[in-house]
């Protein structure tokens, strides 16, 4: 899938090297910019992610490419929405390089996630932000997305 503005959007296939190596490379990126706070995966993380996400049956990735150049990355899971009854897209992660940011990428990556949502029936698409991230923010505003009615807390148990 092709989109203007020199950005290509295109769907992650994990069985290309290339592919996985912009996969464990972006998210590492995502990990350790200050939006994404986390440690680095170790070599037998990196292994277990790529085996997981690449037999994982309701993973869907986005790579955004500008002059050839993997630049982006959106990492999606489908669910199900009982009360819409209708399946769900959940953004996991997003992040654009930073030397890229400001010029569509990430508007062209949610734009892409859009249709492709729509083409498999989805009745919503769900994403987690961070207060903080402000521009993120502006972007899910502009791309249509609000905040929900009745705001959840958001918890964690980690096992």
């Amino acid at each position: 899938m092709s989109t203007g503005n020199n950005i290509q959007i295109i769907e992650a296939n994990l069985n290309k090297d290339e592919h996985v190596e912009s996969f464990l490379r972006l998210t590492a990126a995502y990990m350790e910019d200050p939006m994404g706070e986390a440690k680095v995966w170790t070599e037998q993380q990196k292994s277990d992610v790529v085996r997981e996400m690449r037999d994982h049956p309701s993973s869907l990735i986005l790579f955004a490419k500008v002059d050839g150049k993997y630049v982006g990355i959106c990492t999606c899971f489908y669910a199900y929405s009982t009360f819409l009854a209708k399946p769900l897209l959940n953004i996991h992660d997003i992040y654009v390089e930073e030397s890229f940011r400001g010029n569509g990428v990430g508007k062209k990556l949610v734009e892409a996630l859009e249709a492709i949502a729509k083409e498999k029936n989805c009745g919503k698409i769900t994403l987690e932000v961070r207060k903080d991230n402000l521009n993120a923010r502006d972007l899910y505003k502009n791309q249509g997305f609000t905040e929900a009615p009745h705001s959840m807390f958001f918890w964690i148990k980690y096992l």
